[in-house]
Formats: C-alpha cells, sequence, structure tokens
C-alpha cells in the first residue's frame, strides 16, 4: 500500500505536515504525499455553524499511456477548494512547494519529477525538480519520447496554430469532448493548465496528451 491509499488520520511513521501554499489553514500536505483538510467552521442555515472535522482526502490518478512503449506514466492529483471554487492540483508539485521550495511552475518552467519513476510514490525524498530540456532528454533516455517520428511530421500548419489565439477543444482520456477555448491563452488560464504544454500537446506532442487531457485544434 502507498500512504496516499491510507485515508486514516492516524499519523503514519516518520510523516511530517505542513500548509499547502495558497491553502494556509484549510489544507495540508505530508512528506509520505497525502493531503489533508483541516478542521474548519462553516455557516449552517439552522445552527448559524458547524464544525467540519477534517480528513484525509482521496487521490485520482491520471494515467497517460504512452503507445511507445506500451506503458503508462502515472500522476496523481487531488482536488482543493477554496471559496467554493474547486481546481485540481499535482500532488509531487504540493509536495515539492511545502517541504523544498515554492515555485511559479509556468514563469520558471521546472518539472517536479519522481526519481524512481513510480507516480504514485510521492514522498519528499522521492522527488526532484528538473528542467523541460532534462526532463524530455529523460524521457527519451528512458524511451518514452521517439522524435524519429518529426521528420516525417507535415509542419505546413504549425506557424498558425503556434498563435494563442487559435481556439482549441479540451477532451477526456477516452475522447469525450469537455470543454471549447476560444485561445490557449483562454485555455491555459481557465484550466490553470500550462498553455505551452497544451499547444504542444494539440501539435501532436505528447501522444496529444497534457496534464490529464487530451488536446485537439478543432477542424476546420
Amino acid at each position: 500500500m502507498y500512504p496516499y491509499q491510507n485515508t486514516t488520520t492516524k499519523k503514519l511513521q516518520n510523516e511530517l505536515w505542513k500548509d499547502i501554499p495558497g491553502y494556509e489553514g484549510y489544507y495540508q500536505v505530508s512528506s509520505l504525499g497525502r493531503i489533508r483538510s483541516l478542521d474548519r467552521i462553516i455557516p449552517h442555515p439552522r445552527l448559524y455553524q458547524q464544525t467540519v472535522k477534517g480528513r484525509i482526502l482521496k487521490q485520482k490518478a491520471v494515467k497517460d499511456f504512452n503507445t511507445h512503449i506500451g506503458d503508462t506514466m502515472i500522476s496523481l492529483q487531488v482536488a482543493l477548494a477554496l471559496e467554493s471554487s474547486a481546481h485540481y492540483h499535482n500532488v509531487r508539485r504540493l509536495v515539492y512547494m511545502a517541504f523544498r521550495k515554492k515555485i511559479n511552475f509556468k514563469k520558471d518552467g521546472l518539472y517536479v519529477i519522481n526519481k524512481d519513476g513510480d507516480g504514485y510514490n510521492n514522498r519528499v525524498s522521492n522527488l526532484a525538480l528538473v528542467s523541460k530540456s532534462r526532463e524530455q532528454r529523460r524521457s527519451i533516455d528512458t524511451g518514452r519520447q521517439n522524435f524519429e517520428y518529426m521528420k516525417t511530421v507535415d509542419r505546413s500548419s504549425w506557424k498558425k496554430n503556434t498563435s494563442r489565439r487559435i481556439a482549441v477543444n479540451q477532451y477526456s482520456l477516452n475522447g469525450k469532448l469537455l470543454r471549447k477555448f476560444s485561445s490557449i491563452r483562454e485555455a491555459g488560464e481557465l484550466t490553470r493548465i500550462d498553455a505551452k504544454g497544451i499547444s504542444n500537446a494539440a501539435k501532436g506532442f505528447y501522444n496529444g496528451v497534457w496534464s490529464g487531457y487530451r488536446w485537439r485544434f478543432p477542424v476546420r
């Protein structure tokens, strides 16, 4: 059993807890990769206010199947709500920011990876911060990406597709259309997902998948 699968509130061996940046007083993350909500008081229509006990949150495993090597990459995500607005977050990023260093991933262009390649193992000791180029190099070295196909790819439409004003559609991994966006910038801002990653996925990189979703440019 991985630590995140243990949803009991009992502290695990060698487990430390810290506030999640931006969610102080609401959520905490542990050094073993667990996420918990804190005790809080909420409005109640009859009792005026009610105390809600904190709990260990369940995490969702987002699977990105790699057709090149027939393997699946795992990314654990968790939904955090603040002021009636909920957003999914990559758990390994939350762990790293709380215990190592707070980073603006969009501006810094850095990635948090699992040292052993196991996406279920988000212990802080198993995480490392790398640049995008190093992450891509790592993917190539481990056989997860193969850029040989780029030699035969038709790039004639790429110039117009790199514009952030080009519309893009968001799909589930099963191919279900979820949302339509008028631009890549809008998609990034509303989903809080890296716009450059969305653009590259829509072009065909990463097997068309980025941050747990499939991205495609609308057929004209």
